[in-house]
């Protein structure tokens, strides 16, 4: 059914996009550090020379799940944007949908992360040299991946309720 939003229904809407547009600026400061994480990863397995060659493929999955998310949480806000601009609650509901598809990437990455995370933990414990280095990436994907997870649990909740309105 072809429609407008109830006034309170719209306010709760845009209170709703409003949060989930400060959830999604909060990540930002994460992917920069998983960025930051990754570029210190590469130099951390150039120094180990061939002892890298493994963490190196390591470095490069965890540069691509950063992008992953990047792009994720680019496409989400793209599309909460047109959230707050459209009326008709049938391309209200679509667009919320499609929204919802967005952020649910971002569990999955979270998966991945943390494989990522255990995966680096395994290589420093057989790393000779450089076994400190590795696990300082290890312990510090981990510590990303936790607070990603917070983050997407409270997108998650607001992502609930936005697909409540009627």
């Amino acid at each position: 059914m072809t429609g407008s939003l109830t006034h309170v229904a719209q306010q709760q809407l845009l209170q709703i996009v409003s949060e989930l547009q400060t959830e999604l600026e909060q990540l930002q400061p994460l992917l920069k550090q998983m960025h930051l994480l990754s570029s210190n990863a590469v130099s951390s397995a150039a120094r180990a020379g061939s002892e890298g060659d493994a963490f190196r493929v390591l470095t490069q999955a965890i540069q691509q799940l950063g992008q992953d998310i990047k792009n994720d949480v680019q496409q989400a806000q793209k599309k909460l944007v047109e959230i707050t601009h459209e009326q008709d609650t049938t391309a209200l509901k679509r667009m919320a949908r499609q929204l919802n598809n967005a952020l649910s990437e971002l569990p999955v990455a979270i998966r991945k992360g943390e494989y990522l995370a255990v995966y680096a933990s395994v290589e420093a414990a057989h790393a000779e040299m450089h076994g400190d280095s590795f696990d300082s990436v290890a312990s510090m994907l981990k510590q990303l991946i936790d607070d990603l997870r917070r983050q997407v649990a409270q997108q998650q909740e607001k992502m609930t309720k936005l697909m409540e309105i009627h």
